[in-house]
């Protein structure tokens, strides 16, 4: 290992975010006479969450009941894709990188079965929905990829076509959307596979199941590998950071449901 490496690595941990604001929380902690304490705890708070190994103590239970192959055994009437960000604009392929995940592996569980796919997403201030992004980003992979896929208004059984619900702002709404899709099509207690990210899995299943469904999770998107770690994985990370607020947020969204009776 060089030199120009380790003198690199640590100029990333320690002067880019969230390593700077860690040292800055730190110095005022030391340097401040008053509310040292809370800026010390907001030094520690930032660092662990900051951590790759408490990022993943904090996601691991989320995904992990969910890490298992697709199983064909099962059958269900269709399978529901939740939406996430979109890049409106883009160039190329407008559905973010966790959405276009959740996309693609509910299009190889419905191509596989024949069966429809509902994407369900929408968007805020008259923007380009989510939905809008993914029929984009399907229409090109069936162009480049001489996939055949077909388009549909309303929900079709039986057989393999996209159905898009845009109206969605949250998972709730995208339950409640999603089933009024199934009671045009006369289905009254449908079974679906339901893909999202691994993370957002438990939270999904309750709100689903809370209008009626029956379902087969079939999740993707995984946050926590199995990786051999190294001495830098205990400087902070934004990356580690970020993993720490998706479980936050989804911890949060659990207590809700619980406090909501759901």
């Amino acid at each position: 290992m060089s030199i120009v490496f380790i003198i690199s690595k640590l100029f990333t941990f320690l002067v880019l975010p969230p390593g700077i604001f860690i040292i800055l929380f730190f110095l005022m902690a030391f340097y401040a006479k008053k509310f040292r304490v809370v800026f010390f705890f907001f030094a520690i708070c930032f660092y662990l969450l900051s951590n790759i190994y408490i990022a993943n103590s904090l996601l691991r239970p989320l995904e992990q009941p969910y890490n298992k192959a697709f199983n064909d055994k099962i059958k269900a009437d269709a399978v529901v894709v939740l939406g996430g960000e979109n890049t409106p604009g883009s160039a190329n392929m407008p559905l973010n990188t966790d959405p276009s995940k959740r996309a693609l592996y509910g299009l190889m569980i419905a191509k596989s079965q024949n069966i429809p796919l509902i994407f369900s997403g929408g968007a805020l201030n008259g923007e380009e929905s989510e939905a809008d992004s993914f029929v984009k980003t399907m229409k090109e992979i069936s162009k480049y990829l001489a996939i055949d896929m077909v388009f549909s208004p309303k929900l079709q059984t039986g057989k393999f076509v996209i159905v898009t619900e845009d109206k969605s702002m949250d998972t709730y709404q995208n339950a409640k959307f999603t089933k009024k899709k199934f009671e045009d099509a006369k289905i009254e207690n449908p079974t679906i596979y339901l893909t999202t990210s691994a993370y957002h899995m438990k939270r999904s299943i309750l709100l689903y199941e809370h209008f009626g469904f029956k379902v087969i999770p079939n999740a993707t998107d995984f946050k926590v590998g199995q990786k051999r770690r190294s001495v830098w994985d205990y400087f902070p990370k934004m990356s580690a950071f970020l993993k720490s607020f998706l479980a936050l947020h989804e911890y949060a969204g659990l207590l809700s449901l619980k406090i909501r009776g759901i």
